[in-house]
Order: structure tokens, then sequence, then C-alpha cells
């Protein structure tokens, strides 16, 4: 601010000596004379989009079936631990000779999630995958996903709600033998239920990489 200050009283002063010059090298006769009057210049008129923006169109659900990477067996949706896990590991086991893009693995773990977190989850346009996924699927890829409990500061669980993490390795692989690499991933599941005999259900999920 001192900078820009000191900088604008350096210019108006300089205008000052400016005018007064000016003004002493005029004669009587240049004084009536008529002065011509000034003249503005307009702003350049503002670019304005003729075309409104349309996203690209969403991409359609997978096929269903059993993902080469496989999915869960047996889970005990009475247990908070359990059914996070399940969702860990479900949300990244990608196979392309099934899934359009990674959003059908998320489909695969609807069951373990509330009706209104999936709604919110899985409701939304889902874009096209990108190179990443290309790339997996001219090797008829997949994934398998390894889910490992970890422990982060989080609110004490109840009978009716609980806080998981978990840290998922994510092998990517081709039918043809090629490999990927691999992925590391860190999840933040909360889960609840309406009773203590109800089953878990998970209600929101953060990840990072």
């Amino acid at each position: 601010m001192s900078t820009t200050r000191t900088l604008r009283a350096v210019s108006a002063a300089a205008a000052v000596v400016v005018v007064a010059a000016a003004a002493a090298g005029c004669s009587s006769e240049d004084q009536d004379k008529p002065k011509p009057k000034p003249t503005h210049s307009s702003p350049a008129p503002t670019a304005r989009p003729t075309d409104t923006y349309s996203p690209p169109p969403a991409m359609p659900s997978g096929k269903a079936g059993t993902p080469k990477g496989g999915l869960p067996k047996g889970v005990n949706e009475k247990d908070a631990t359990a059914v996070a896990k399940a969702v860990a590991t479900v949300a990244f086991t990608y196979d392309t000779d099934l899934d359009h893009t990674r959003a059908d693995a998320q489909r695969r773990a609807a069951r373990w999630l509330t009706p209104a977190y999936a709604k919110t989850a899985l409701g939304q346009p889902v874009a096209p995958p990108g190179a990443s996924w290309n790339q997996m699927a001219a090797h008829h890829g997949y994934t398998t996903a390894a889910a490992r409990q970890a422990h982060d500061t989080a609110p004490a669980s109840t009978p009716t709600s609980a806080y998981r993490q978990f840290e998922v390795t994510v092998k990517v692989r081709g039918r043809d033998g090629w490999k990927g690499d691999d992925e590391h991933w860190v999840t933040w599941i909360h889960l609840t239920r309406s009773t203590t005999s109800s089953p878990w259900k998970a209600d929101s999920m953060r990840v990072s990489a």
C-alpha cells in the first residue's frame, strides 16, 4: 500500500508541473481561440457469448456381473467395521469389461449405503472417465482392492453411529498381462443404523490420495 500511495503522489505532482508549464506557454491569442471539444473514446464493447455451454452427455451405466477382482462375501452387516471395509473395497474394484466408469463400482457398493447417500452419490451425471481408464480398458483391465483398517482421530462410536478409516491399495492389471501403476487411497466412512438390531449402512465417505 505504501508503494502504491507513493507512486500516486509522484504522478500527481508531475501532472501539476506539466499543467503549469503548459499554461505558461500559452499566449493570449491562443486563449482567445475556440478550444476544440474533447473527444471521449468509448470502451470496447464486452464480448458476449452467443452459445451456451453444454456439458458432455452423462455416461451410461455398465453391465451387471461380478468384476474379475471379486466382491466380498458373507459381510456381517451388524458389524460396522465389516461394512465399512466392504464399502472401501468394492468402491475401488473396477472391471473395464463390465464397467463404463468408476461409478459402476460405487453402484455395486450401494447395498451397504443408506438410501439417501446412495441417491446423492450415485444420482449425479457421470462424465467420461479419462485417459488412465481408457488405457486400462485397452488391456481389458481390472483392479483388485485390499483395505486395511487405519485409525485417525474421530468422534467416539455409539450404538447407532460409527466412524471407520481404511487405507486401500489398488492393483491395476490387464487380462493380457499388462500392469498399471498401483494406487493408494485413504477413506473415512461414517456409518449409521436406526436401532441396535438394524444393519449398519454408510451415509458418507471421504477419499484422499
